[in-house]
Order: C-alpha cells, then structure tokens, then sequence
C-alpha cells in the first residue's frame, strides 16, 4: 500500500530507495496535496480566531499557545511551569521534544516551521513573537506604514502654522500625552525621567522623540 507505506517510510528522511520509483512519487504528491490543504485551513481557521484582536492581544494568545504546547511535551500538566522568558533548555527542552513541540505548533498553527525552530527562537517570548509574525507580518508591516503615513502628514501640518496659532499649542498638548504614553512602556525611574523630558521639550524636540522611537531618522 503506497499511500500508507511511502509517507511513513520518509518521514524523517527522503529515500534514494524510492525516489525513482513512480507509485511511491505519487503517493508522496498525494498526500503533500493533502497535507499542504490541511495546514492552509489550519492557519486560515487560526487567523480568524485571532484576526479581530490588537497585536498584544495576538501576541498574549500565541504566547500562550507556545507555553501550553511546551509543558506538554515536557509531560507537565500545569503550564505555569514554563516562564515566558526562560530559555527552553533551561526547561528541559532536547532535539526530540523540541521536534515534537515544532510539530504540534506547525499541527496547531497551519505554518510550515523548520526543525531548529526552538532553538532560532529560544524563549516561549521569542517563539510567539516569531509565530505572530508569521502569520499577521504583512498586516504589521501595512500598520507600521499606515502610521508612518499619518505622522509626517501631521508633521506637515504643524509645520506649516504660524508661531502665535491656537493649533499649535493644542498640538503640543497632545503630542505630549500621546509620548507620555509611549513613555509608559518603560520600568522604573525610566518613566519619570521621560515624563521630565517631555515637560521641558521644545516642538522640535518632540518631533524629533516621535522620530526616535520610530526608529526614524
């Protein structure tokens, strides 16, 4: 039974034994079809789920999917024991179950993952991050440029009114709150010091922040 043999036989390896051989090339197309239109139903069912969520939210949910995933194959029943942050060789992670933790993302997921996925990305962190891009990276990237977009028109407009305008002082005022809330993305005295910042900042200077955590030049 080509069908059933052939794929089994090259699970982990393909075969110079059966390569030449036309029952078992097709089976492998057969079932390659197959596979390939499970995974994309996988991923399309995966997309829905998350598509309606912010980017935290879909990054929180992958992140726990990965954590889930990973105290299963390390035979743990609470997923509390896998830290977001710990290092999957620290928990115990070796090249089995880190295969079989890549098969069940790539089950769960839809996504073609490589067999070094765990150890490219060696954080549950690190691996959602991975995931989240791989499935919603042109959409980040399309929002990224949306908003982009938005600020050098909102530059423009600043720039273009006069010193004594109204506008500008109201621009000023939330520009400021809208960077005092970028500024909470930092810990600890960090914050403090991004608020003091903000209050002594010139226009210019706030236009030139806004470029920074951007990564704009």
């Amino acid at each position: 039974d080509w069908d059933r043999f052939t794929p089994a036989y090259t699970s982990v390896r393909p075969s110079a034994l059966l390569a030449d051989l036309p029952e078992a090339r097709t089976a492998l197309t057969t079932v390659s079809g197959s596979s390939e239109q499970q995974d994309g139903e996988r991923e399309s069912r995966l997309r829905q789920q998350l598509g309606g969520q912010t980017a935290d939210e879909r990054q929180q949910a992958l992140l726990g999917l990965v954590r889930r995933r990973a105290a299963e194959v390390l035979g743990h029943g609470d997923t509390g024991v896998v830290g977001s942050g710990q290092a999957f060789r620290e928990l115990g992670v070796d090249s089995l179950t880190a295969v079989e933790l890549r098969n069940r993302l790539a089950a769960e997921t839809g996504l073609k993952l490589p067999s070094t996925l765990v150890f490219d990305h060696p954080t549950p962190r690190h691996l959602a991050a991975f995931l989240d891009d791989e499935l919603f990276g042109q959409e980040n990237a399309a929002a990224e440029t949306a908003l982009v977009t938005e600020l050098d028109r909102l530059a423009s407009t600043i720039s273009r009114l006069s010193p004594d305008n109204g506008a500008r002082s109201l621009a000023k005022a939330r520009l400021r709150s809208m960077l005092a809330e970028l500024g909470d993305q930092a810990e600890g005295d960090s914050k403090a010091s991004v608020s003091q910042q903000l209050e002594a900042a010139s226009d210019d200077e706030i236009f030139d922040f806004i470029n920074q955590e951007l990564g704009r030049s």
